[in-house]
């Protein structure tokens, strides 16, 4: 009774949170689709344009699409009912994640080296979720490392429960915030809102499976999912 109760909490939350997201992304909207009809205009004069000046356009293109990217999938998230859960391939969600990051990593040069294991059964996930979870943790990745760095992917089976591992050679997390990164608003960032691995935290709870990490300061650090084997069976959150 009291873990049905927890998950209805978060489940609260969630909505909450969704409706906030949903209001943010209306308002970038606008400015967003301006910048983009600005940079459309620019290319069509690019060939006036010196090399220097074309990697600029085309990094902040880049920017752009990303941020529309992300912008559409928290709309998507907030729309979507959030006991939705469906039979998913976890290797594929990394894939989608890839796909909207690509630019990101394409204009830092950092090289992305997977390791998923081919023999992963069929979770039942509400695949939304998942996808945030995943987006986030390899964004802050990422936001990490030095250009032309390496961010690990992986994916296997250990003790019968399925795990997923992001981890960095980036900057590390100091000692003093490491008991607070999964604490609502607490960041380290500068331009961070410290909701990102928060929220993580309560998807996941969702899906009875937990996060964790394990960090260095100055050399890196590696964030660890697990989720339960019961979860590809019949598992159902009602």
């Amino acid at each position: 009774m009291d873990k049905i109760l927890d998950k209805e909490i978060q489940y609260n939350k969630l909505q909450i949170l969704g409706k906030l997201t949903a209001s943010l992304a209306h308002e970038i909207r606008n400015p967003l689709s301006a910048l983009k009809l600005n940079l459309d205009f620019l290319t069509l004069s690019s060939e006036h344009l010196n090399a220097e000046e074309n990697e600029c356009l085309k990094a902040c293109i880049e920017s752009a699409d990303r941020i529309q990217n992300l912008m559409e999938t928290t709309l998507d998230f907030s729309r979507r009912p959030s006991k939705d859960f469906n039979l998913c391939n976890l290797n594929e969600i990394i894939h989608q994640a890839l796909e909207i990051l690509d630019g990101a990593v394409k204009r830092r040069n950092i090289k992305v080296e997977q390791k998923l294991s081919h023999s992963l059964p069929h979770l039942n996930l509400n695949k939304n979720m998942i996808l945030q979870v995943i987006l986030n943790l390899i964004t802050n990745a990422i936001d990490a490392s030095e250009n032309h760095s390496t961010i690990f992917l992986r994916t296997f089976i250990g003790s019968g429960d399925i795990h997923f591992e992001v981890e960095d050679n980036g900057v590390g997390i100091k000692e003093e915030d490491k008991t607070n990164i999964f604490t609502d608003f607490y960041t380290s960032k500068t331009k961070g809102t410290g909701l990102g691995l928060s929220v993580c935290k309560m998807l996941l709870n969702i899906h009875s499976a937990k996060i964790d990490f394990r960090s260095t300061e100055g050399k890196g650090s590696c964030f660890y999912v697990t989720f339960p084997k019961q979860i590809t069976e019949d598992y159902n959150e009602t």
